[in-house]
């Protein structure tokens, strides 16, 4: 029995060191997790996740359980895991960006943002882009304070709104991509090197002066970037809204409003003018609450969107949801018959 019990002791002994050869992530607030770091003088790390992520979870049973990184991570930092679907991950996501799942923060004990990394890595990568971090020289922190301090330098003002785009830090892409485009030729604004501004809505928003410019000069944009290209991003916008309308995420939208919105695709003249027409047409049938009605209209339509296949997918999306499972969408109350109709309609074969 004593040799049982003494085997017992010596299992458990090595399943808790076992579980503490990873990062040690503790089950602490924010401002705990801070005024311990103070107190011990370290870093705060913080996993930002959710539940249904894929990386986020590839990360934790892949990467955070190693040996490896818990040697890098424990004696450097005071490390915690926020679900961002919860309250105290709502509480951070309000005063600090984060724009996708996974995304990881370094910040400093009085609370200051060091450096920010989103996605899924392998264990090396992952710790010599944490390394670069902590040392400075290419952290998001570093970078921030000489911008801060007025450096407005071209070269640093290109490199450091691809940092930001990289980092998704969503609210200050815009004023930083004014800032380098005041100080850009025209020809360097419609090199195929800057077509990342302008393809990308958050760092050139419909109001912003970057997409105007974009708008005014599409013709050069044509010649560098090609039609297509162009074209679809300065309907991206439209289309957007138009998507938003039909999968009812904008509600109480009256045919005035449609009425604008396809006298506006028609005045751009673009490439896509006829799927995006398509797809304007669909929308109204959905605000008619008449399911046949809609069936009516997508069975003209949506013939013209195969030639769009992902404005195809996105649409048949919005109307009978992820995977045709016809939860919170407008063919949610569709009768089998009409479901079939809708299927054939898409030329979807159930096996």
């Amino acid at each position: 029995m004593r040799r049982f019990v003494c085997f017992v002791i010596f299992f458990t002994i090595c399943v808790a060191v076992k579980g503490q050869e990873g990062v040690n992530f503790e089950i602490l607030s924010f401002d705990e997790a801070l005024a311990k770091a103070r107190e011990e003088n370290k870093l705060l790390f913080v996993d930002c996740y959710t539940t249904w992520c894929g990386p986020c979870k590839l990360m934790s049973e892949k990467v955070f359980s190693q040996k490896k990184v818990g040697e890098f991570f424990n004696p450097r930092f005071v490390s915690v895991k926020f679900d961002m679907e919860k309250e105290e991950g709502k509480k951070f996501a309000r005063n600090y960006d984060v724009a996708s799942y996974p995304t990881f923060f370094l910040i400093r004990p009085d609370g200051t943002l060091l450096h920010k990394i989103s996605g899924a890595y392998e264990v090396d990568e992952f710790i010599r882009l944490v390394k670069e971090g902590i040392e400075g020289t290419e952290s998001l922190g570093s970078w921030e304070v000489k911008y801060r301090t007025g450096n407005r330098d071209k070269a640093f003002l290109y490199e450091y709104l691809q940092l930001l785009n990289e980092c998704g830090e969503r609210s200050k892409l815009p004023v930083v991509a004014d800032e380098l485009l005041k100080v850009a030729s025209d020809e360097e604004k419609i090199s195929q090197e800057y077509w990342f501004i302008f393809a990308n809505s958050q760092l050139s928003p419909s109001d912003s002066k970057a997409f105007q410019f974009l708008r005014n000069k599409r013709e050069r944009f044509y010649a560098t970037i090609g039609r297509e290209k162009v074209d679809k991003r300065l309907g991206e916008d439209l289309c957007n809204e138009i998507l938003a309308i039909m999968g009812g995420e904008i509600i109480n939208v009256g045919i005035k409003r449609l009425k604008a919105v396809e006298k506006e695709i028609k005045k751009m003249k673009l490439l896509n003018e006829c799927h995006l027409l398509a797809a304007l047409k669909i929308a109204e049938a959905v605000g008619s609450d008449d399911i046949d009605k809609l069936l009516d209209v997508c069975e003209k339509e949506m013939p013209i969107l195969q030639d769009d296949s992902q404005l195809a997918v996105w649409v048949v999306f919005r109307l009978a949801g992820p995977f045709c499972q016809y939860q919170d969408c407008p063919l949610a109350s569709a009768t089998p018959a009409q479901k079939a109709r809708w299927e054939k309609i898409i030329q979807l074969e159930r096996v």
